[in-house]
């Protein structure tokens, strides 16, 4: 029998590193990907009634287009409220298993209660 801070244990959490290290790139390219879809559905939202004014159409052509695509936004919205509450409970699994946190990039972290260091609070400048 080995004890869990011996080499098998090691073993182990090099496994557990590597699996979350997998998971956070496929995170972060959901991120990505929900992120790009809600730009592009927001620069067809912009067109559609500027496409509209150019081509000096009846407002009522064309609304439905308008209208799904205004749903479309608020899908995108709430998926990406989703993925990011994902993202929390994920870095939640990730402390429980006692995994630190790395970073992947040079993404700026929301400051948590927990992350902000001891003493340093707002103060008018």
């Amino acid at each position: 029998m080995t004890c869990p801070g011996g080499r098998e244990g090691e073993t182990m959490r090099a496994q557990r590193q590597s699996v979350a290290k997998h998971v956070a790139e496929r995170l972060f390219a959901a991120e990505e990907a929900i992120d790009i879809a809600a730009a592009r559905i927001a620069e067809l939202n912009a067109a559609l009634p500027l496409a509209r004014l150019d081509a000096r159409i009846s407002a009522m052509i064309g609304q439905d287009a308008i209208q799904s695509s205004a749903s479309a936004m608020l899908l995108v919205a709430e998926t990406r409220e989703k993925i990011v509450i994902t993202h929390a409970n994920l870095k939640h699994a990730s402390d429980a298993m006692g995994l630190p946190e790395t970073s992947y990039g040079d993404l700026l972290k929301v400051a948590t209660a927990g992350s902000r260091p001891e003493g340093q609070h707002l103060r008018a400048v």
